[in-house]
């Protein structure tokens, strides 16, 4: 059973047990179900039904990342990388919100989504719309390579000159994850700030933000000597 599959089966269920537990609810308080009651449950079934179609276009079905530019009722605006615009629907039945903690997913409302966060929205994408299954709150991250042109002993930063011809300011943290390629044995071994120079190729993983910073705390680096390519 491929991933696709075993998604919609559980979003399936989920549906029919919320229409089963609404229904019963309404039920219980009555033996007869007045007008206002049975307009509520055909309501249900009809964005259940639609919800399940619209579930089968599995083609349609992908994913937009970008930071939240507006937040208006039960829509939200977006601009990705690219500086695209997205309008993005919810659904107060439906669509289902989560954090994203390293390895972790908690489950979040609609009400702790705020402007300037960075969201990934999963759902059936029609030209510049989205209606939006899931809503992930993520924070992005940009990795990138480049030469490092200067080292500063006294602030603990680098300066690095990317292959897109952007220069970087990274802050080398205690918490910074330093790798530095062994020439000789063609390992990873763990590094310090004392090891990096001039001339030094440098990948390096940072917090994105929606606007350019002077100066970025580097999460990750991995060093590759200069010597290794004169070798």
């Amino acid at each position: 059973m491929n991933k696709f599959s075993l998604c919609f089966k559980k979003i399936l269920l989920f549906l029919f047990l919320c229409l089963l537990i609404f229904t019963n609810n309404t039920l219980a308080q009555t033996a007869t179900i007045s007008a206002s009651q049975k307009k509520q449950i055909d309501e249900f079934k009809e964005k259940i039904a639609t919800k399940v179609a619209q579930l089968q276009k599995k083609t349609n079905n992908k994913a937009i990342a970008g930071f939240v530019e507006e937040i208006s009722g039960n829509k939200l605006r977006i601009k990705t990388a690219d500086n695209d615009s997205f309008e993005i629907n919810v659904d107060s039945l439906i669509t289902k919100y989560y954090q994203i903690k390293g390895s972790q997913m908690l489950e979040i409302n609609f009400s702790e989504l705020k402007k300037n966060q960075y969201i990934i929205a999963s759902g059936l994408i029609d030209n510049n719309k989205v209606t939006a299954n899931f809503i992930y709150l993520d924070e992005p991250f940009l990795v990138m390579s480049g030469k490092v042109t200067e080292v500063n002993k006294t602030e603990y930063y680098l300066k690095v000159l990317t292959n897109e011809k952007e220069v970087y300011l990274l802050d080398i943290e205690t918490t910074t994850r330093q790798l530095i390629l062994n020439i000789k044995t063609i390992n990873l071994e763990k590094t310090g700030f004392s090891k990096i120079k001039e001339g030094d190729t440098i990948y390096f993983v940072i917090k994105n933000s929606k606007e350019k910073k002077e100066r970025y705390s580097a999460e990750k680096i991995l060093i590759i000597p200069q010597e290794y390519f004169i070798q």
